[in-house]
């Protein structure tokens, strides 16, 4: 006969339930940092740049270059930020003169990306501001011209592109606010902007 427990003093001893058969899947554990996705990169590419005045006259385009740096943080849901520290040419040409303004400029890129498998397009808002470095009339850089131009600019652009592996192509258009020259009438920058990023 066998007994269902023993007794030794106070202590009952009972055998052990069988164990049922189950199925535990383990449960893995999110951080914050499992869903944000950062990226550096370099930037490039081409400017199409006019003055206009408030009245909307516009002096003939100038095309300029860009290049710089980048950093990229993508959150969840599609939501980035993306900062640039870049040296960017504009300008205009006007009844025979060309005028450069080269710009050291900051624009933090405010994104929404759709997440479409490896294309990922988004649309972006993105202020900006910069500081004028090199201004040139003709390829002259001294001269009456350097002096009438305000250095400091800030504005505003929107675009929209999309990021595919590790490469990134944009279109923007930008609207300056500040005043370009030092001058009675109000002119400001106007850029369109076609940009290629190599990410990491």
């Amino acid at each position: 006969m066998v007994l269902p427990w023993v007794c030794k003093g106070d202590n009952f001893l009972k055998p052990k339930p069988k164990a049922k058969n189950s199925c535990t899947i383990p449960r893995r554990k999110f951080t914050a940092t499992d869903q944000i996705e950062y990226r550096y990169g370099i930037l490039g590419g081409q400017n199409i740049a006019t003055i206009k005045s408030k009245k909307g006259d516009s002096q003939d385009i100038i095309t300029g270059w860009f290049g710089g740096a980048a950093f990229q943080v993508v959150w969840p849901k599609g939501f980035a930020i993306q900062p640039e520290v870049l040296y960017s040419q504009k300008g205009c040409t006007d009844i025979g003169y060309k005028y450069n303004i080269d710009y050291v400029e900051i624009p933090v890129q405010l994104m929404y990306r759709l997440h479409m498998a490896e294309i990922k397009p988004f649309v972006f808002a993105c202020p900006y501001g910069a500081y004028a470095i090199k201004i040139a009339q003709n390829g002259n850089t001294s001269g009456g011209f350097s002096n009438e131009i305000n250095k400091w600019d800030f504005g505003v652009g929107a675009g929209a592109g999309f990021d595919a592996w590790k490469i990134q192509l944009s279109f923007k258009y930008s609207w300056g606010f500040a005043q370009v020259a030092n001058e009675t009438f109000p002119i400001q920058n106007r850029v369109f902007t076609v940009s290629a990023g190599l990410f990491f």
